[in-house]
Order: structure tokens, then sequence, then C-alpha cells
């Protein structure tokens, strides 16, 4: 359950100041506990917590404790009337986020105890379904305990961030309305992930160039599980954005608005899935996902610009009133998504040698200056030619060359997030077209519309369009891992994405990037 009070006072100063003063408390309950599977508790948690020492927090068999999660806030709107109207407003205050209950959710589930299968190999020749739902046959050669565990450390916090903002309104010369304002948010309590069943011991470095990164035996503290997963709280992140706006109305009918904005973003964990395995699998990394880069949130917006242009024409005759046509125009010229680069490949799957869910590679690259300092390999394409190493570097070394960031990160790792997808621009056209007659004494209004979504894709279909990357949740492969030299410590790659450059890298999201139409008709009267 969750229980929620809010309390808000507005004070009036004077007739120029007011102040507002809020708090709010939220506290989330989880009414009972798992399963607490003993074998965990007494016997494997010991040997996790003497090589993590986050796992001597982790509760076996309990969920997070009920929090008194207190949100205090405050505001102001100061007006200043000289020649011209000022307005100065701002506040700080302390924000809860909604409360993820699929996290410690899946403690009921993935507890050591509760969650098994069984495969039709298992059981006798002459099986059958059985449509009972509580008559399912169980695997003769189950091992109980075994599975994923998900644990959580007792002192756990739901998701909170500190967040401050300054804006100012006020009329330029000309009768411009404008607003400028800026934003801080810092975060207080996020989610981060340790698998504490993977043992940290390491078995050797990448050798034979500067990537010298770490690999690990891939064995389990503990082989009755597969994974142990603790979530535990991070104060690591922070967001920024700053903004202008201008509108003006003109005397014949055109009423303009333009606004520019810049936002950036960092976190260490994104916390975009309701599964704490994946949740651990998507930690960008260098060194293994138990040690997870802090970069650029996945949610970065940064540069964005907006126009909105409205003119309206009246006309009307005799026995017509409120007839109007509206033209507007509407466009949203922003950056790319963020996305990472990392290492791609049928044996790229852990790089690391960590044990636990690792069916998608989040290894940052290495970003080599020169040949040198990547071992590229000879490939064969289908058609049986086979690809040299130089020729991949030329391919590669182009590609670095085309982004900004990876040209700037040359003889290291590549950031997490730190490359921007191509700009979108993206134009609306809409036209309405109000008849209004009077009926009997009633005014009856009809309007007629016309909406061209993405207008610049009819006009030319390489126009209005947004990136994707191709890879899954903010990644892109860049080069393939292929294997070890005979000294089983320097790693082989190849590059094979042959002949693409720019923006043809990336996918085209479908509809969005498509222009489309619609028509409408409205009839309103008193």
């Amino acid at each position: 359950m969750q229980l929620g009070l809010y309390a808000q006072d507005e004070w009036s100063v004077n007739t120029d100041l007011t102040l507002t003063f809020g708090l709010r408390l939220d506290v989330p309950i989880i009414t009972s506990d798992p399963v607490s599977d003993s074998y965990l508790e007494n016997t494997a948690m010991p040997a996790m917590q003497q090589r993590y020492d986050v796992a001597n927090d982790a509760q076996v068999g309990k969920a997070p404790q009920g929090q008194l999660m207190l949100s205090p806030r405050f505001g102001f709107n100061y007006t200043m009337r000289d020649n011209v109207n000022l307005v100065l407003r701002g506040g700080a205050g302390v924000f809860t986020s909604r409360i993820p209950f699929v996290w410690p959710g899946a403690m009921f589930t993935n507890n050591g105890l509760t969650a098994g299968g069984v495969r039709l190999g298992d059981l006798p020749p002459n099986f059958r379904f059985v449509p009972n739902p509580d008559a399912q046959p169980t695997n003769p050669n189950a091992v109980i305990p075994s599975g994923q565990v998900d644990l959580f450390t007792k002192d756990f916090k739901y998701p909170q961030i500190f967040r401050t903002n300054l804006a100012t309104d006020f009329v330029l010369p000309g009768g411009i309305s404008t607003t400028l304002e800026a934003m801080y948010s810092k975060t207080l309590n996020n989610i981060t992930y340790t698998n504490v069943n993977s043992d940290p011991t390491v078995a050797f470095t990448w050798t034979g160039t500067p990537d010298n990164r770490q690999v690990f035996t891939r064995s389990s503290i503990d082989d009755t599980y597969s994974a142990v997963y603790v979530a535990s709280n991070t104060s690591q992140g922070y967001t920024y954005n700053l903004s202008a706006q201008f509108a003006k109305d003109f005397d014949f009918g055109l009423n303009a608005t333009v606004a520019y904005s810049f936002s950036d973003s960092y976190s260490l964990t994104e916390g975009t899935s309701s599964q704490n395995s994946s949740q651990w699998r998507g930690q960008m990394n260098i060194n293994g996902r138990n040690n997870p880069e802090f970069g650029r949130s996945d949610f970065a917006v940064g540069h964005r610009a907006l126009f909105a242009l409205t003119q309206t024409i009246p006309w009307g005759g005799a026995g017509s009133v409120s007839s109007a046509t509206t033209i507007s125009l509407f466009a949203n010229i922003q950056s790319g998504g963020p996305f990472s680069y990392v290492i791609n490949g049928r044996d790229a799957r852990n790089l690391n040698n960590e044990t636990g869910s690792t069916s998608r590679n989040r290894s940052l690259v290495y970003v080599p200056g020169s040949i040198s300092e990547i071992n590229l390999v000879p490939y064969t394409r289908s058609d049986g030619t086979v690809v040299t190493p130089q020729q991949q570097w030329q391919q590669l070394n182009t590609i670095i060359e085309d982004d900004n960031h990876l040209r700037s990160r040359r003889g290291d790792y590549a950031q997490k997030n730190g490359s921007w997808l191509p700009y979108s621009a993206i134009f609306d056209l809409s036209v309405r077209q109000d008849i209004g007659l009077m009926l009997g004494g009633d005014l009856h209004r009809f309007q007629l519309s016309a909406d061209i979504f993405n207008i610049g894709n009819l006009i030319n279909n390489e126009w209005g369009s947004n990136y994707v990357v191709r890879g899954f949740n903010n990644y892109y492969d860049l080069y393939q891992f292929e294997g070890y030299e005979a000294d089983g410590t320097t790693p082989q790659f190849t590059y094979r994405d042959e002949g693409v450059s720019g923006s043809e890298r990336f996918n085209i999201t479908g509809l969005s990037s498509r222009w489309r139409m619609q028509f409408g008709i409205r009839y309103l009267f008193n």
C-alpha cells in the first residue's frame, strides 16, 4: 500500500510577493515478506559478504521497510511594476518518484524457493498436457534452493531528487513576452545493482593494446544460485536545464512563439526495466556490470528549438459571423538521443566473464588512436573474399572521425551515452476553417480542419527523420570481439559495417518519421 499526505499554504506577504510552503509525506508499505531461504541466509550470504560490502546490508526474506519519505517544498513569486511588468519566480524542494513496487515485488518470486521450471525431457515419455493449473507436473530433478535471487539492502530508499528553479517573465520593447528559466535537479536516492554471487577475482587483464580491461573467472561464489542481485542506493546523478521563450501577437492576426532549451542529465543506473536482472544487465561498464560507469543518462535531451506561427484571417459576408481561416505551422528541431558505443560479437555477451544474466553486452569500446591500438584480424565475406585489417581500419577510422565524441576519446574508452544521434527537424501544418451562421437567433459554428504531420517528409522523403540506434536500449555495436590470440589474453576484433557512414548507420523510426494527414469536422452551438 501507499499512504500519502500533503499540506500547502500560500502567504501573500504584500501585493507583489507571494510565498508558498508545502510538505508532502509518502509512506510506501509492503505488508508481508517473501519466503526466507535459510541456506542462502546462513551459508551462501556469509561467503558473499566476505567479497562484497553491499552484501552485508542485504536482507534475506525481508522486503524494504516502510518509509517516511518527506518532501518539503518552497516557492516564491515576486512581481515588480515599473515601466514593464517583471516577475521573478522560483523554488526548491524534494520530490519523490512514483513508487516502483515492481522492483521489490520480484523478491516474492525470485527468492531461491518459489520459482522453478520443468522441461519435457524430465518427464515420462507418456506424459500428456494437463489443463488443470493446480495439477501441473513438477521437476523430478529440481534442486531447491536454486535459480535467481533478488535482494534489497535493509536501508533501501525509493527514488528521490532535490530540484530547484529560478525564472523570470517580462516584456521586451515591441511587446515581446519573454520567459527565461534555469532548473537543476540532484539525485538523492536512485537504484543500482550488484550481483554478489559473481566471483570478483580477476583472472587476467587484456594485453596487446592499451585496452587493459579486467576479465573475471566466470565462477559463482555459491553454485546453488545462478545470480544474487542486491539493489542498493546511489546519490550519483544530476540534471540541468536552461530555457528561453519569446512570444508576440501582431496586429494583423499573427501569433509567433519561439523557444529554445538545453538540457543534460547524468546517472549511474537508468532504472528503465521492471526486472532487477535487466537493470543489472543494462549497466554500462568497462570492468564489468558490478562496476557501472557514471555518465550521461538515457533521458538527456540536449538542444531543442520550438517554433509556432499562427495566422488568423477573418472573413465573412451577409448572414455570417465568426468566420475565419487559421493557418498554423509548428516546428520541433532537437538533438537526437544519446547513445553508447559498445563491443559486439557472438562471444562478447560477457566480455568480463561475470556470472548472471548477460544476454546483451554493455562493454564500452576502447577508441583506438591508430591501427596499432586495436588487434584487427581478417574475416571472410559471404562471397569468399577476405577483408584485411588495413581495410577494416580504414572504415573504422572513418567512423571515429565522423563522431565528435569518438574523435575526442582516441586513446581512451568511450563514455556512457557520450555520442548523440543526428538532429531531427519535424514540421507540422494545420489549417482550420471556421464558418459561423446565425440561425433562429442562435450562433451555429462549423469548423473544417486539415492537419499534415511531418510535412517535410511529404515534400522530400529524406527529410523529417527521427533516428534510433540499431542496438537495444541506447547502445550501438561498433566493432566485434572474435576471441583471443594463442596467449589467451590478447583480444581479436573485426569491423564489419562496410561502406556505411554518417546517419545511414542508424535506423529511422517508423510512424514519427513518416508524413501523415488527417481531416476533421466539428459542429459547435450555444
